[in-house]
């Protein structure tokens, strides 16, 4: 009796623990448990786990979101290509936009931090101007004198500097002369895109500046994440390493080797001292612009592009580079 009971109890055991191997996930085959699902289940989940874990380390290292960072840099880039390839003129418009765009996020930062109050319609509509009325001068020169260009920048400090006359004395030279110096940067300095883009080349020209300024960022960022340890300023920027550098001109100079050979057909040195400048002016772009945010007590200016910041914080390397790269591009590249 005592037997047939022991017997009894050992079968109940043998099939609760069936269902419970069954209720977790695991499958049989030929009457066997089959815990190889589970496995993989297990290994995915650690392999998510690594993943994120890396994920987490390279943003932490690089202060943002570096995924959301490549995927809007991409798109950015993309967008910009098919607008040098089948409509120019849209790409002149966007970097008008983005210029007033810019120009509002830094005005309402000293507007909340320090109280300054930049005269927004007449800078805004001045550099937007300005802008059209550059790339018109040079594609249309018999209709668009490039007097105008003159006329837009002289007029525009003047209505600045008149229409805040109506505001209170105090405050009168910082509003002026930080709305003055919103119209020239990123107003004027970036307006040298819209100059490349009409020269004769203008489109491979175009294309060849954005790609190796966003080479030269790239690099920089990849390395100094990988191995930097010294800092070139740390007062202004203490993430920006030697280490960096390094791998901002190796991959700038990959870009202006391939874009200059391959694009513009032209000689492999040129792409070199090209990519050299471009590294040297978009390095300095940055340290301006971090020396601004430091100033202002601010990590970005905005948050309209996912895993940049703001408008400003996305343009700073191309904006103090652009306009000796023009100046780079019609020694090496003169028209006809």
């Amino acid at each position: 009796m005592s037997s047939r009971s022991t017997t009894t109890r050992a079968s109940k055991t043998a099939k609760e623990t069936d269902s419970d191997d069954l209720s977790s996930g695991q499958e049989l085959t030929g009457g066997t448990p089959n815990k190889v699902g589970s496995a993989h289940g297990v290994q995915g989940g650690e392999f998510a786990d690594v993943v994120k874990h890396a994920v987490d380390g390279v943003n932490k290292r690089a202060g943002r979101d570096m995924v959301l960072a490549v995927i809007s840099g991409l798109v950015l880039m993309g967008f910009a290509a098919c607008s040098l390839i089948w409509f120019p003129w849209a790409l002149v418009v966007v970097i008008a936009i983005a210029i007033g765009g810019a120009q509002v996020e830094v005005g309402q930062v000293m507007k909340k931090l320090r109280g300054i109050s930049i005269g927004y319609v007449p800078l805004i509509t001045g550099s937007i101007l300005f802008a059209l009325t550059a790339y018109a001068s040079r594609v249309y020169p018999t209709h668009v004198p490039t007097l105008g260009l003159w006329v837009i920048a002289g007029l525009t400090v003047v209505v600045i500097m008149v229409v805040r006359l109506r505001g209170p004395v105090e405050g009168y030279l910082a509003d002026t002369a930080h709305t003055i110096m919103l119209f020239g940067y990123p107003g004027l300095l970036a307006v040298s895109v819209v100059l490349m883009l009409a020269e004769e080349q203008g489109p491979a020209l175009t294309f060849a500046f954005l790609l190796t300024v966003a080479a030269t960022d790239t690099g920089g960022h990849l390395m100094g994440m990988a191995i930097g340890k010294h800092p070139v300023a740390p007062r202004i920027s203490p993430k920006k390493s030697w280490e960096g550098l390094v791998g901002s001109v190796l991959l700038a100079c990959a870009s202006g080797l391939v874009t200059v050979i391959f694009l513009l057909h032209d000689a492999w040195w040129k792409g070199i001292i090209f990519a050299l400048v471009i590294v040297v002016v978009a390095f300095l772009g940055d340290l301006v612009e971090s020396q601004i945010k430091r100033d202002l007590g601010v990590k970005d200016m905005g948050t309209l592009i996912p895993g940049h910041g703001g408008i400003m914080d996305r343009m700073d390397s191309y904006i103090l580079a652009a306009f000796p790269a023009w100046l780079v591009i019609m020694w090496l590249f003169p028209s006809g």
